[in-house]
């Protein structure tokens, strides 16, 4: 959404959004995430949406752990991506640049080993 002028941000996403912030502030206070609830906040915050999203959104979050949705780290994110074989048959290439890599990363783990600090002891 950075990318974009808040002006041509379609209403629709707009109108989800003043959903999530309203769900999030009402999480984080420990209030019930209610048609009534999301609507007093959009309104508080001088926003106007459409009337069915507040009660679309009560009804979504309904018996979900939105406490566990919203803990920070450890979600999203792809893991490593593969990279496919160099064409032209020269396979052994991309295990031995394999090998490499898996030398650097354990000449790193050596140098933090020579260290004198323990944060325990």
């Amino acid at each position: 959404m950075a990318e974009v002028p808040a002006a041509e941000v379609p209403q629709a996403e707009k109108d989800e959004l003043f959903c999530c912030y309203a769900a999030m502030i009402l999480k984080d206070s420990e209030l019930d995430i209610t048609e009534d609830n999301l609507n007093t906040l959009i309104k508080a915050a001088g926003g106007s949406i459409e009337s069915f999203f507040p009660a679309l959104f009560a009804k979504m979050c309904q018996g979900k752990d939105l406490e566990g949705m919203l803990k920070f780290g450890g979600g999203g994110g792809g893991g490593p991506v593969a990279v496919a074989a160099p064409s032209g048959g020269d396979a052994g290439a991309g295990a031995a640049a394999k090998k490499e890599e898996k030398k650097v990363v354990e000449e790193e783990d050596d140098e933090d080993a020579d260290m004198d600090f323990d944060l325990f002891g």
